[in-house]
């Protein structure tokens, strides 16, 4: 693809389709369709209700890329999706891995290295060819409702050196890094999901937290960085870092020295559509640096009536705003000069792939995902040295989460951890197989007072980082108290989860942690607690008002 050439054979309206990341429900291929071939739209958001399974991502991403192929100019689509670990695609059947918290609880970058090489060999092969990810955030604030496991940290060397790993997976196996949320999303309460967040850390601490891991991962050699629509009062107090030219031309462009593709965090989440025009923020976001305009298909707030409309609405708007002079005919050439030299440089083609589905979720896969998980188990805390557990031994298992909690996560429409399956479900069926003498009682049923006076008591508890959403974790720390205040030492807890709930039950004398609610980390978990494995990873974040403080 030669981009001069291209570039000057393209009319407007296909240079401001190139610009666009559009996502559509699994019904609306035909929508796809048409927006790719009125509007040469550049790239799809690719979320789990698109593709449940290896056989619907290789079947949609060869029906995307034959849509291009139908175009003028035949330019192949970028499409990508939140295959991240704590998000996935294909989650049914793929090794995403148990997140990145967990491999930053291994202290070992080269976790996270072999995870996302598995990952880039997954998506690649049924045609995925961006990941958007790794989360390069500093997760710094214990309550962070969004960015908790999918962050591999709080400490910047650790969160630096394992961002930079993961792109090289990525890369170096034909996947393409979005490192995100620039310039960091670590420091928030607020899920900008939901509304616009703002951070107060002066701009020293910027440099010296949010900043350290993104330039890493531009070292490393990310192509691509993803904005976060989030105010940072020290660099623009006035526009949220997607709309900012200073924070995307003077520190990322000038100061970073980044130059491949931004890419744009959804314009569909609450923090933008609530307070800023849709038309008005990508004109603003273009503006900025913005090169590729990504509009995920958000499940709160989605219209099936009106999507195409919506969509054409926006790309005309931009294209009148090129039009009159509102955005740059400048502005725009760059934007697709990035584009186009991402696509070239990667060797896309729009020809159809072969069914290599085989690699996805395959025991060489699976076994890796399992190695890494291991390697993240932590023992916080055994002041009484029950663990390992005897399996012969009585043990009864309580679970701490009520199972109407779990309903939540399949109703994301494909964004998030999209998990059917509960993380408890794992664990209690691994050491169903492990221990003989088993008892499990479900939250519903709990009651102290019907504890034996004998054997150890294991409580498990989960949180998933849901968008827009919460996990219901409103019984977790009652039933945990409860069962400490009745079994006393006999007590081991075990984290499906980060490890920020100590500090509702800080008095809590054996505590495993996973750093995860995955599949893997439930399996590692179970194989740990009876000795088959040794947890030797160390927790890579801080639990206020415990002894638990963050390693790396």
């Amino acid at each position: 693809m030669n981009i001069q050439s291209t570039i000057a054979n393209m009319t407007t309206e296909e240079k401001v389709g190139q610009m666009f990341m559009l996502a559509f429900a699994s019904d609306q291929l035909d929508e796809a369709h048409i927006l790719m071939a009125e509007h040469l739209v550049g790239g799809a958001y690719i979320s789990d209700e698109n593709v449940p399974t290896a056989a619907a991502a290789l079947a949609l991403c060869n029906s995307l890329q034959a849509f291009a192929a139908g175009t003028r100019l035949g330019i192949p689509l970028l499409l990508g999706a939140d295959q991240e670990g704590a998000w996935s695609v294909m989650t049914a059947e793929s090794a995403m891995g148990p997140g990145n918290m967990a491999l930053g609880a291994s202290g070992d970058p080269d976790c996270a290295y072999r995870m996302y090489s598995v990952i880039a060999r997954e998506t690649g092969a049924v045609g995925l060819n961006v990941a958007l990810g790794p989360a390069a955030d500093c997760n710094s604030n214990p309550h962070n409702s969004i960015i908790g496991m999918r962050s591999f940290g709080e400490r910047p060397e650790l969160v630096a050196a394992m961002t930079a790993a993961a792109v090289r997976g990525l890369q170096d196996n034909g996947s393409i890094a979005a490192i995100k949320h620039f310039p960091g999303h670590g420091d928030t309460i607020l899920d900008s999901h939901r509304a616009l967040p703002t951070v107060t850390r002066s701009l020293d601490e910027l440099r010296r937290i949010d900043l350290q891991p993104f330039a890493a991962g531009i070292r490393a050699g990310a192509r691509m960085v993803m904005t976060s629509h989030i105010i940072f009062s020290a660099l623009d107090p006035d526009r949220p870092a997607t709309l900012s030219p200073v924070i995307l031309g003077d520190l990322l462009r000038c100061e970073l020295g980044f130059d491949g593709v931004i890419v744009s965090d959804s314009m569909n989440m609450h923090s933008m559509k609530r307070n800023y025009d849709p038309a008005d923020a990508a004109i603003q976001g273009f503006n900025a640096g913005v090169d590729l305009l990504m509009l995920a298909e958000e499940h709160y707030d989605h219209d099936a009536g009106q999507y195409l409309a919506n969509q054409r609405a926006l790309i005309r708007a931009v294209i009148r705003a090129v039009e009159d002079g509102r955005l740059s005919r400048e502005r725009i050439d760059d934007a697709v000069r990035r584009v186009l030299r991402l696509k070239r440089d990667a060797g896309w083609s729009t020809a159809p792939l072969p069914d290599r589905t085989g690699q996805v979720g395959s025991d060489e896969h699976r076994a890796l995902e399992l190695d890494v998980a291991r390697r993240a188990l932590s023992i916080v805390r055994d002041k009484g040295g029950l663990i390992p557990v005897d399996p012969a031994a009585p043990i009864t298992l309580v679970n701490a989460t009520e199972r109407s909690a779990c309903a939540v996560l399949t109703r994301t429409r494909g964004i998030g951890p999209n998990q059917a399956t509960p993380a408890f479900d794992v664990f209690a069926e691994a050491m169903r197989a492990r221990c003989d003498r088993l008892r499990v009682v479900a939250a519903e049923d709990f009651a102290a007072g019907d504890l034996p006076v004998a054997g150890l008591i294991i409580a498990v508890t989960e949180n998933y980082t849901l968008p827009g959403m919460d996990f219901d974790r409103s019984r977790q720390a009652e039933i945990v108290n409860a069962l400490h205040a009745a079994a006393g030492e006999r007590l081991i807890v075990v984290g499906l989860r980060d490890p920020y709930e100590l500090a509702y039950f800080p008095e809590i004398g054996s505590y495993l942690c996973a750093f995860s609610f995955r599949p893997c980390a439930a399996q590692a978990a179970a194989d740990a607690l009876p000795g088959y494995c040794e947890a030797k990873g160390r927790s890579p974040v801080s639990v206020p008002g415990t002894d638990v403080v963050a390693a790396g």
